[in-house]
């Protein structure tokens, strides 16, 4: 059975870490899964990618559209493809064309509630209109004629069709799993900490997402110092990149949290940085699952965020996490502060997440459901 995945690029982030997951869970000789990217770039993890005998190709989508449509074809032909996995969400619509001129099934994967413009050029006045006039015709489409619709979460479903008539049988929900980490020792903690310059029973808060809107890092912000006013020890670890790294940065420096708050840039040993901290903060504005706070339970981590839509799938409010309303910055700094001063109750929290996710959440849950998703498609003559 031969797929291909396509995506916008091959850098760390969340798809990209469940399908890197994916890759290394599901033998080749059981599902050969192969990688199309159509960004500019392929991405850092392309390499990793080739390492395990994965295949990644570039064809970029700019505006000529039609070299994409010839670049894709040449792949999908000379691969042997059986099924097109498609996930680039807002430019999902041209790829099921593509795919269907050559009698390709197509699965195409949602995994956000929102699709805005990520880039600074696609966020100028005119160009934004003109993406999101021509997002909501392409997701249309892509709907109308995927042979199976999947939403990270119920919530992206309920969003992509609102009545639950359009899709009909053609959707599904596909969570995604996580690696479970082993447990860091006290004495690991100690020394991270010590490799700071900290004392061993600092206080540690993470965040793990991309510096864009999304995940609201000034709020962020804003909740950790009301921590600072309770437990000035505390520090806040911020990992990920993004087109609104000055802006948070100026923000750090102008109200004096320099010393506290440090911004660590893309990092490949998140699932360790989670296993040195004692609370995962994640106040997003919106999120079609929040896959990274799975990974924060799986790392024993009780997580601090926003009771939005997909957020409230991913994790059990007061059983491995603690939710508010995403404004409430006040309520959110005083949980954080709870679990820093109640190192029971942030135990306790930490193990029901843990168990939560090697019991639905994990990497090898996630991908027998994916197969069995693909089996649906491919005759068993042809695999």
């Amino acid at each position: 059975m031969k797929i291909l995945h396509l995506i916008h690029h091959f850098n760390r982030g969340g798809i990209e870490n469940w399908l890197l997951s994916m890759l290394r869970e599901i033998p080749r000789n059981r599902c050969e899964m192969d990688i199309c990217c159509k960004g500019s770039e392929i991405g850092s993890l392309a390499k990793v990618a080739n390492e395990l005998g994965v295949v990644v190709f570039h064809c970029p989508l700019g505006l000529a559209h039609i070299r994409f449509a010839q670049s894709l074809k040449q792949v999908l032909i000379k691969g042997h493809y059986q099924i097109l996995h498609n996930h680039v969400e807002a430019y999902s619509g041209f790829p099921v064309w593509v795919a269907h001129t050559l009698n390709i099934p197509v699965i195409t994967s949602f995994h956000n509630t929102n699709f805005l413009p990520q880039t600074p050029l696609t966020r100028l006045p005119l160009l934004r209109q003109l993406r999101s006039l021509y997002s909501g015709i392409s997701i249309r489409y892509a709907l109308y004629h995927s042979e199976l619709v999947t939403g990270c979460s119920q919530a992206v479903l309920n969003h992509l069709d609102p009545c639950g008539k359009s899709l009909g049988d053609r959707a599904r929900v596909l969570h995604y799993g996580v690696n479970l980490p082993t447990r860091s020792a006290p004495e690991m903690r100690s020394s991270f900490r010590d490799s700071y310059g900290w004392s061993a029973d600092t206080p540690l808060i993470l965040h793990v997402g991309r510096l864009i809107e999304q995940k609201n890092h000034l709020g962020l912000l804003s909740i950790f110092q009301h921590v600072l006013e309770q437990i000035p020890t505390a520090k806040l670890l911020i990992v990920g990149d993004g087109v609104l790294r000055p802006a948070i940065e100026h923000t750090i420096a102008e109200r004096g949290l320099s010393q506290a708050v440090h911004l660590l840039g893309l990092r490949d040993d998140v699932s360790f940085l989670m296993n040195q901290a004692d609370v995962f903060l994640f106040p997003s504005l919106y999120e079609g699952f929040g896959l990274v706070a799975i990974e924060a339970n799986a790392a024993y981590l009780p997580v601090v965020g926003s009771q939005i839509p997909g957020l409230t799938e991913a994790v059990q409010d007061e059983k491995t996490a603690l939710l508010h309303d995403v404004n409430d910055i006040e309520g959110m700094a005083n949980s954080v502060i709870k679990l820093l001063n109640n190192k029971q109750y942030a135990n306790q929290m930490g193990d029901a997440g843990f168990r939560r996710v090697k019991e639905h959440y994990s990497s090898k849950v996630s991908a027998e459901k994916l197969l069995e998703i693909y089996n649906e498609f491919v005759p068993v003559s042809n695999r």
